[in-house]
């Protein structure tokens, strides 16, 4: 809420909130945009006031993964002795300024290890794994991975082909 008033027993002649949505898919997004107009013309319609409410000019949507990327760089990061894995049931990139590009154009978005698996992003703990020997390994690999997949998507038409038809048909 960026202005509320003073009182909290006073409705304020003027008040204004503004909210980041985020969701799994851009169709959820926009139902959980509708549902923050409804609650705010319901507390409009129980105070007697007027709402307006304003969306943003940018949406960010929901990350669409390229299989066929995602396996070519999973390939190469095989070869530094890293493996991927299925990412864990239930838990999603959601809506991000990447879901936009992926969206357009194959896009992949690795996420790789550089803690245990009880370690969590956006922590100190993160912060100095980042500083790690293992990270400075695991990112090395990475982006020798992301380099040789760029490299096969120049040089192999087959394999463009197939990631814009795998794009295609996973649109929404």
């Amino acid at each position: 809420v960026t202005q509320g008033g003073t009182a909290t027993n006073i409705v304020p002649e003027y008040a204004e909130g503004r909210f980041g949505l985020r969701a799994v898919t851009t169709a959820a997004l926009d139902e959980l945009a509708e549902q923050l107009r409804t609650a705010a013309e319901g507390v409009a319609l129980a105070t007697g006031t007027a709402v307006t409410v304003e969306r943003a000019s940018v949406r960010y949507e929901h990350f669409r993964d390229s299989s066929v990327l995602s396996e070519r760089f999973a390939g190469h990061l095989d070869r530094a002795g890293i493996t991927l894995t299925a990412p864990t049931p239930g838990v999603y990139l959601g809506s991000s300024d990447i879901g936009n590009v992926s969206g357009r154009v194959p896009a992949i978005h690795p996420f790789v290890a550089i803690m245990g698996a009880d370690g969590s992003d956006h922590t100190p703990e993160f912060a100095e794994a980042a500083a790690s020997e293992r990270a400075r390994r695991v990112l090395t690999a990475v982006v020798e991975a992301l380099a040789c997949t760029a490299v096969d998507i120049l040089r192999d038409a087959d394999l463009r082909g197939r990631a814009w038809a795998d794009l295609h048909l996973t649109a929404d």
